[in-house]
């Protein structure tokens, strides 16, 4: 079936098609299939990549969401570089990621990009988690074998005595087994 028709069939179907290759002829590529489905869809823009900023030397993944001159300048943070020298890591071992408000990190596109090794998001709602997840605050959890802790806001934490407990107990029990 020649591309040019697909258009013509989306008018008589409501269901999703299907191409599937004549045996007698040479089989489509998997390129000119998701072409074919995107000229469908009208899905023609190209997959998100993450920002990430750092060397990411130990796979640990920092996800934040703050204003971009604030990212830009969270390497020197003074309290985040106390709290990973704690955990015996510098700014080296990190990779942190900036998201816009309302955006989810999608764990599995960003596995594709870089090395995960254990995942901390500083603020609720970040991740892109399954709504049945039951993760709590400071509670250490994981997303298959990635340990995953997820705080509070850095700033948040930085000024309540009790939130850096709550951050230090949940960092030992993943760093400082």
């Amino acid at each position: 079936m020649p591309e040019q028709h697909l258009e013509f069939y989306q008018h008589f179907y409501t269901e999703n098609l299907f191409l599937i290759p004549d045996l007698h002829s040479t089989a489509p590529t998997k390129d000119s299939l998701s072409t074919a489905t995107e000229e469908i869809n009208g899905d023609t823009q190209p997959e998100k990549k993450y920002n990430l900023l750092g060397e990411n030397k130990k796979g640990l993944i920092i996800v934040v969401a703050l204003p971009e001159k604030e990212f830009r300048a969270l390497p020197q943070h003074e309290f985040l570089s106390k709290v990973l020298a704690s955990i015996k890591h510098t700014q080296d071992d990190v990779a942190f990621i900036n998201l816009v408000p309302k955006e989810k990190l999608d764990t599995y596109k960003l596995s594709k990009e870089t090395t995960i090794n254990q995942l901390l998001a500083f603020g609720p709602g970040l991740l892109d988690l399954d709504v049945n997840s039951k993760i709590s605050l400071y509670k250490p959890a994981s997303i298959g074998t990635t340990p995953l802790l997820i705080a509070d806001v850095l700033g948040d934490i930085e000024n309540d005595v009790n939130k850096k407990k709550l951050l230090w107990n949940g960092l030992q029990t993943i760093f400082l087994k």
